[in-house]
């Protein structure tokens, strides 16, 4: 018996879904904020700037297909260092514990790059 691809079984997705690059990534969350990515992987540190390029270091270190290592993170997020990615990561996933709000705003960014919200944990 040969199993339906159905929204149960995530097969489905993963054979219509285009893999993204980091780039596509850090572009599709910068636009999601409304700044440039070159904003985004400056040096500023308003809040949402800073805001974005820590979902984008979670983003990219989630992501299965890319297996991007904590240095090349940083490098990509204007040549930052890898204790600055970790401390980016444990902060998005210890504010999506603590705020529910939060969790929901990552889950909707996650739909926006991806097409769903699949890749979120």
């Amino acid at each position: 018996m040969i199993c339906e691809p159905c929204i149960e079984h995530p097969l489905q997705y993963q054979k219509s879904r285009k893999r993204l690059t980091s780039n596509d990534i850090i572009n599709k969350v910068s636009e999601i904020y409304g700044h440039s990515p070159s904003m985004v992987c400056g040096p500023l540190r308003w809040k949402k700037l800073v805001e974005a390029r820590m979902i984008i270091a979670h983003i990219l270190r989630n992501d299965k297909y890319l297996e991007m290592s904590l240095n090349s993170i940083g490098f990509m997020l204007g040549r930052r260092d890898h204790t600055t990615i970790i401390h980016s990561i444990r902060s998005i996933e210890d504010r999506i514990e603590v705020y529910p709000d939060f969790r929901l705003k990552v889950i909707d960014i996650y739909e926006k790059v991806y097409g769903h919200s699949m890749n979120f944990y």
